[in-house]
């Protein structure tokens, strides 16, 4: 007659959780996602605010040349830009005997590419409120849309003028309203430090030292 074997002298052993495929998938997904990850390189523009003086210092010190500065500035406002010096305001053109009142550049109705914008528009955002920002679709098909843009073109072109007329002025101070969008700052900021010339490459130093104005901080 057998006997049923005891189970008293058997270890009851517990099986873990075996790790080891997921390991295996974790050291096979590292490599594609650092295959994939994108690199974003970011350009960092030295600006500075005017700087705050002692009073009556300026006074104290006497100029080194009899040349007064040129204090040129670019007011950045809904309605386009306003171009000053030491001269006053270079005002738009007008006829003779009329007063200008409106900006020396002022912005324009022109065609935009809407795959530089999606669900949006460009600058001026306020005064493009009633017209259809452009879409997705727009955006991969390339369609035109007219908008009231700034005329950045324009602008450069007044800026490459006073810089021939005053070679030795570095500096440009930048002011907007307080409705402005970063982005039409950032536009004059690009434009007004360089240009490039599209036939040759070759690039021009216009006002590299660029001054944010306090009362748009």
């Amino acid at each position: 007659m057998g006997y049923k074997p005891s189970k008293k002298g058997i270890p009851d052993l517990e099986t873990g959780a075996n790790l080891t495929p997921m390991m295996n998938l974790i050291m096979l997904l590292i490599p594609c996602l650092l295959m994939s990850t994108v690199f974003i390189e970011i350009t960092v523009l030295n600006v500075a605010a005017p700087s705050i003086g002692a009073p009556g210092g300026a006074s104290d010190t006497p100029p080194q040349n009899d040349k007064p500065p040129l204090n040129l500035t670019v007011t950045i406002t809904s309605k386009g830009y306003t171009v000053a010096g030491s001269g006053g305001v270079l005002g738009a053109e007008v006829k003779e005997g009329e007063e200008s009142k409106g900006p020396t550049i002022p912005i324009k109705e022109a065609s935009v590419n809407c795959s530089q914008y999606i669900d949006t528009g460009p600058v001026p955002r306020d005064k493009n409120r009633d017209r259809k920002p452009c879409t997705k679709d727009e955006a991969a098909q390339n369609v035109h849309r007219t908008f009231w843009i700034y005329d950045n073109e324009a602008l450069q072109k007044k800026l490459v003028e006073i810089k021939d007329a005053y070679e030795d002025e570095e500096r440009i101070i930048i002011s907007a309203e307080q409705d402005v969008h970063y982005e039409a700052v950032i536009h004059v900021i690009d434009i007004s430090r360089q240009i490039k010339d599209p036939a040759s490459g070759e690039v021009r130093e216009l006002f590299p030292e660029v001054v944010i104005s306090p009362g748009f901080m």
